[in-house]
């Protein structure tokens, strides 16, 4: 029984999606263990078929035992190899039902690595998850199963006689020291060769995706040798490690054939001196055979194991980094007051704040617009708000939901969100609009017609089935951004923030955007626009003024325009006193030319 402190700290830990899918595999490996102990002990077989050739068929020249132990070892023989595929197909099968469980939370905290700013951890943990099914499924892993019996067959070694245990034993423990020997050696330089690889693969990527502005520099030349001068120093590191490794098998393959022939030559001596059985000689040779055989296969896929261990070491560093994802988050209502609570964003590990002390609320349906000079954190203020980064202190709540439970919990959909540089996922146009989502198509409709480019959409040869073209690269900026704009409007959000929504638009553009807006405040819609033009103001009910990461102005729309934006010389850019309040409640002071 666990005493209590035990049972607390137990309960302490957290279990991790990958410790819980191995939990669940218990059922299976026990399959699997159970076949390879028959498959292990059906090895014997051969042992005493030759013991039993010298001791009863020879002396007795019996054809018909000869012939009854031939079928007994051959049906052993058999079943032992139905055993051995039987516990390889379970394997393999495992492999993949490991990975299909896994692969929605590891490509879960893959993305939030990447939202964390860690896109090589991201890369790298998707990778390890196919690196563990490849394990599952290889030959290495039925090895660790046969390793647990190579103490018995060495224990019937003994059993015949202690010397040719001894020699088993040390022939064995050798061996797999020499593992243990290869794998310290030539471990750091096969870590500097995947970190030269990674940096090759990175360079040309990067290459890849610049190749126009590369070719239009004349730099092709020079990144073609970034590149590589990587792939070299990996190839470099690579060869030192396989240089090390060959000097072990130079070492252990001699090794090997050497105890093989002091079993046999020991086992020979024991019979002229000692009287002891001729079988022994080729028993104990079999019985050493089988002992060093998963050995052997530990050493060759020595690798293989020491690289799955370090994948599921990361995996379960990165699963148990990335919070759990809530079942399920959601609002109440229709009516979603919106409260930003003293919020905050500092530069990681250090105490430089890009945001300070950001605080205002906002009633369904009003519209608040945010402007302030290039640089004063309003798209990190709009990143914040719509759940896309968490900010270091502080709180943003839409129907006292916090935004970044609302948004990891499955309630994305109440959330509308237009950044300002627009990349379009997806396949097809009605993917783009409806984020990946298969709902209703009625609205993708809708969104796009609130967005105003339905008429368009559907003068396409393909209408909303139109295939987007890298990413939809190929379209105007303008289009994009309608298609952004649609996005954001999708699904009825409760809250939608739009990062410069008229950038790219002419005045038809604007004309229709305003009137977007209109409608989404008269159906109690929040809605946040930050902006560099003052045009799109008219359709807000409040205004923010931000400078150096604070909002030093912020009120009704029509008292902010009468006291900072009427003058000419203010319009172009806004500079406030450091000092103005930031709280939204408090009465800004008017600023002189």
């Amino acid at each position: 029984m666990l005493m209590p402190p035990l049972r607390l700290h137990l309960a302490a830990q957290p279990q991790t999606r990958l410790q819980a899918a191995l939990w669940a595999c218990a059922g299976t490996l026990g399959i699997v263990f159970a076949y390879s102990c028959s498959y292990n002990l059906l090895l014997f077989a051969p042992s005493i078929y030759l013991l039993q050739i010298y001791d009863r068929v020879l002396s007795s020249r019996s054809g018909h035992t000869l012939l009854m132990l031939t079928l007994i070892v051959a049906l052993t023989v058999v079943v032992g190899g139905v055993l051995d595929a039987l516990r390889r197909a379970v394997l393999g099968r495992l492999g993949a039902w490991l990975e299909d469980r896994l692969r929605p939370p590891v490509l879960s905290a893959s993305l939030e690595c990447a939202n964390r700013g860690n896109p090589a951890q991201a890369s790298q943990a998707y990778r390890d998850l196919t690196v563990l099914r490849q394990f599952v499924e290889s030959n290495a892993c039925p090895i660790l199963f046969d390793a647990l019996w190579v103490p018995l067959f060495l224990s019937v070694l003994f059993l015949v006689h202690p010397l040719l245990g001894v020699i088993g034993a040390c022939s064995v423990l050798f061996l797999f020291g020499l593992a243990l020997v290869g794998d310290v050696l030539t471990e750091d330089a096969q870590a500097r060769s995947g970190t030269a690889w990674a940096r090759s693969h990175s360079r040309f990527a990067t290459a890849v995706d610049n190749v126009q502005l590369i070719q239009a520099m004349g730099m092709r030349d020079r990144a073609a040798r970034l590149i590589c001068q990587a792939a070299q120093d990996a190839r470099s590191e690579h060869d030192e490690a396989q240089r090390r490794y060959e000097i072990i098998m130079l070492v252990a393959k001699p090794a090997r054939a050497l105890s093989q022939v002091l079993i046999m030559g020991a086992a020979a001596w024991l019979v002229l001196d000692y009287n002891r059985s001729p079988a022994i000689i080729f028993a104990s040779t079999l019985l050493f055979s089988r002992a060093l055989a998963p050995v052997e296969g530990a050493i060759a896929g020595w690798k293989a194991f020491a690289t799955a261990l370090s994948a599921y070491r990361r995996l379960t560093d990165v699963l148990v980094v990335i919070p759990a994802v809530p079942e399920s988050a959601g609002i109440a209502s229709n009516r979603c007051r919106l409260v930003v609570d003293n919020v905050g964003v500092a530069l990681p590990g250090s105490g430089v704040f890009l945001l300070r002390e950001v605080s205002f609320s906002l009633a369904p349906g009003e519209c608040l617009g945010i402007i302030g000079p290039s640089g004063s954190g309003k798209s990190m203020l709009g990143q914040v708000i719509a759940g896309i980064s968490t900010p270091t202190q502080g709180r943003v709540l839409l129907d006292n939901v916090d935004v970044s439970v609302l948004r990891e919990g499955g309630g994305d959909r109440h959330l509308g969100y237009l950044p300002q540089d627009i990349n379009l996922f997806g396949e097809t146009i009605t993917d783009a609009i409806a984020g990946l989502d298969d709902s209703d198509p009625q609205k993708v409709i809708a969104a796009a017609k609130l967005a105003g480019i339905h008429d368009t959409i559907v003068g396409l040869p393909q209408g909303y089935d139109t295939v987007i073209p890298g990413g939809g690269c190929a379209f105007s900026r303008g289009y994009r951004q309608r298609l952004g704009l649609a996005r954001a409007f999708f699904d009825d959000p409760r809250l939608v923030v739009l990062d410069e929504p008229n950038a790219s638009l002419d005045y038809v553009g604007e004309r229709v955007l305003f009137d977007a807006i209109e409608q989404l405040k008269k159906a109690n819609i929040t809605v946040i626009i930050i902006t560099h033009r003052m045009g799109i103001l008219a359709a807000t009910n409040r205004i923010a003024i931000m400078q150096g990461g604070a909002v030093t102005a912020c009120g009704e729309s029509e008292e902010i325009f009468e006291r900072y934006l009427s003058r000419p010389q203010v319009t172009s850019q806004v500079t406030l006193p450091e000092s103005t309040p930031a709280a939204a409640n408090v009465s800004p002071q008017r600023v002189v030319p």
